[in-house]
């Protein structure tokens, strides 16, 4: 018992791990006598034995990082390296390094109820690493330490007979077994997993693996040379200590040229795009795709943006994180996006592609198509379902260092099939939206964006209009405040006044503004924010350009983003997102003293929740939230309804049952 208490903490180590949670582990829903007093007699006897870095936490416990260190976490620290290494050698030594620490069954001797499901990850993930291992040992020969190709062939031989329907560990085994040149066996290996398909499933092998068999059929794929992998081996040995017989050996392989780009040149490819599907040309050749659109100009302002989104991406991580930058339109989120992503593309070598899913507009099955046939895929070619064109994604990102950029994205339901399958790939997403139901199924880092600094939007005007404006000039403090640090405005206002060289700054901002900012009266032109409220409709305000707007002060080329976002509302959060603007003030804080019960508490938090998921509103910490000043202005327009709202129902409360006369 002592082990599996051990156990659980271990695998959450520096994690609290709650003494209900332990309970339900242990026994699940045969719970002993008093079954708190038994967990806290199993720790303080395993304290005894592990000491102080087994600690006592609200509301349980915690084995600390600091004092306890697992075989788990430097297999996981191997495989992080090994999917970051530089060749496909470094990939397979530290795979198999980090394999080795493996012995026996994962969790053996802990017998708690409450394993079992871990016990089945941990199995599926070593299976996992053993198929991501063969796949580098193909193309870069087997280590030194088995005897040849043979060896490899029986390691893949029982590894299959222990989990007879692993499809892709198959056709690993007939592919060594064709370089090994067991033409037949292969054969035989794809025939045995044929049969029990169809007797215990009633299918058949995916199209991969029938391709393949189809390859060996044809002729298309012949057995190598006996000496087909001969420098390949001796490339991947390796390096032997200091003053062995392998010395002399290790030094004339780093003097030599690295064999990574002829280690192909003896060992036969499949034809055309059975090696790889759409990541391959008709030769063989590796393909990587890079439909990014062209970055922005003039890029001002997002140095700590950029280096967010980059840490985002980098930082280590056990699992597929999809990175969210959000924020509302205008803002400018893709041309964020895209200008790191230009710049990272280093990182993933086998491409990067961008799709535009317009909001809600593209369906899953279309985006995927659109992905798809970026890789590569024919029209003919792309499966008819969901389902399946998910799993073709699934299969040639495997394992590949891809970059998928999904612009606006308007649901959950169109990002879940885009998630890569390892931590090889990675998903980018730009949405209006918070997208919070999105964390319940992957990791996610959200980023939200927020409006340029003065000083950046003054710097970019400057470098879009041609002219300077001299800090402290009042016409352009006003016309930086009436941007509201929206790029989409800023350019908007610059494109405008460049093409006014003789106007005077001071002219052209009275123009654009028409009142002064500090007006607090609503200027009654909600009808105008509201028009063209639809996502790529023309903007609202009639005017030949979209930029001005009425009196409340909101550029009319971000009237559009706003009314979209206004509209996914509840009425409810739409009246409170009124009232606040009324409030006149930026800032805006939660407490139990201003509720009076915990329901009407809790159903304000509910919709500032709502303002806060399209970026109507920003928490500024524990309780705070804040607009900002652009949206404040049009918080106070839609405010302005309520205030002629309120006027009515205060005259039909007095009105009474008959009527007055007017």
């Amino acid at each position: 018992m002592e082990r599996n208490v051990l156990a659980i903490l271990a695998l959450s180590r520096n994690a609290v791990v709650s003494t209900e949670r332990i309970i339900e582990l242990l026994w699940s829903d045969r719970h002993p006598a008093a079954p708190r007093s038994r967990v806290q007699g199993l720790v303080s006897a395993l304290r005894r034995k592990v000491g102080a870095t087994l600690a006592t936490r609200h509301p349980g416990y915690v084995l600390e990082a600091a004092g306890a260190a697992t075989d788990l976490d430097a297999m996981h620290a191997l495989v992080r390296r090994a999917r970051r290494g530089a060749t496909v050698a470094d990939t397979a030594r530290d795979l198999r390094a980090a394999l080795a620490l493996w012995r026996g069954d994962p969790l053996d001797g802990v017998t708690a109820p409450g394993a079992e499901v871990e016990r089945v990850r941990l199995a599926e993930l070593r299976i996992g690493l053993f198929e991501e291992l063969f796949e580098a040992e193909l193309a870069v020969g087997p280590p030194a330490g088995l005897a040849g190709v043979a060896d490899l062939v029986g390691e893949m031989a029982g590894l299959l007979a222990a989990n007879p329907l692993r499809e892709r560990l198959a056709g690993q085994l007939m592919r060594a077994l064709l370089r090994a040149g067991r033409q037949a066996d292969a054969l035989h290996v794809y025939e045995t997993l044929r049969r029990r398909l169809a007797d215990e499933l009633g299918g058949d092998p995916g199209p991969e693996l029938r391709g393949l068999h189809a390859a060996i059929l044809r002729g298309e794929i012949a057995p190598p040379r006996a000496e087909a992998w001969a420098d390949a081996i001796t490339a991947y040995a390796p390096a032997p200590a200091a003053g062995s017989m392998g010395s002399a050996l290790a030094v004339g392989l780093e003097r030599a040229p690295d064999p990574f780009a002829a280690r192909f040149a003896d060992a036969p490819a499949l034809p055309g795009a059975l090696a790889a599907g759409p990541f391959t040309t008709a030769a063989g050749a590796m393909r990587a795709p890079a439909t990014l659109p062209a970055s922005v100009g003039h890029f001002t302002g997002r140095d700590e943006a950029l280096k967010a989104l980059t840490d985002a991406v980098t930082r280590p991580a056990d699992e597929p994180r999809v990175v969210l930058v959000s924020g509302l339109g205008g803002l400018g989120k893709t041309a964020l996006v895209v200008k790191w992503a230009h710049g990272a593309a280093g990182d993933f070598p086998d491409g990067q592609i961008y799709v535009d899913l317009h909001g809600d507009a593209l369906s899953p099955l279309d985006a995927l198509g659109a992905v798809l046939s970026a890789l590569g895929a024919g029209r003919d070619e792309l499966p008819e379902g969901l389902d399946e064109r998910t799993a073709r994604y699934r299969a040639h990102l495997n394992g590949r260092r891809v970059l998928i950029v999904a612009d606006d994205a308007g649901s959950v339901e169109q990002l879940l099939p885009l998630v890569p399958p390892t931590t090889d790939g990675q998903l980018v997403v730009t949405s209006r939206l918070r997208l919070p139901a999105l964390a319940a199924h992957h990791e996610v880092e959200v980023l939200p964006m927020d409006p340029l600094t003065g000083e950046a939007t003054r710097e970019l005007l400057e470098r879009i209009a041609g002219r300077e404006m001299r800090r402290g000039d009042p016409a352009a403090g006003r016309l930086v405040r009436w941007c509201g640090g929206y790029p989409l405005a800023v350019r908007t206002a610059g494109l405008r006044l460049a093409g006014r060289p003789g106007q005077s700054l001071d002219a052209f901002a009275e123009e654009l503004t028409g009142a002064d900012l500090d007006d607090d009266a609503p200027g009654g032109s909600l009808d105008v924010l509201r028009r063209g409220g639809r996502r790529g409709d023309a903007p609202g305000d009639g005017s030949r350009d979209g930029f001005a707007a009425g009196p409340a002060g909101v550029p009319g080329v971000l009237a559009p983003a706003l009314a979209s976002a206004h509209a996914t509302l509840s009425p409810a959060a739409a009246h409170l997102f009124g009232r606040l603007g009324l409030d006149r003030g930026a800032a805006i804080t939660v407490d139990r003293s201003m509720a009076t019960t915990d329901r009407a508490l809790r159903r304000v938090r509910q919709l500032l929740d709502e303002l806060v998921s399209v970026n109507l509103l920003t928490e500024s910490g524990p309780g705070g939230y804040r607009f900002h000043d652009l949206v404040l202005r049009y918080a106070r327009e839609c405010g302005a309804e309520l205030v002629d709202r309120d006027a009515v129902d205060e005259w039909m409360r007095r009105r009474g049952p008959v009527g007055i006369a007017v």
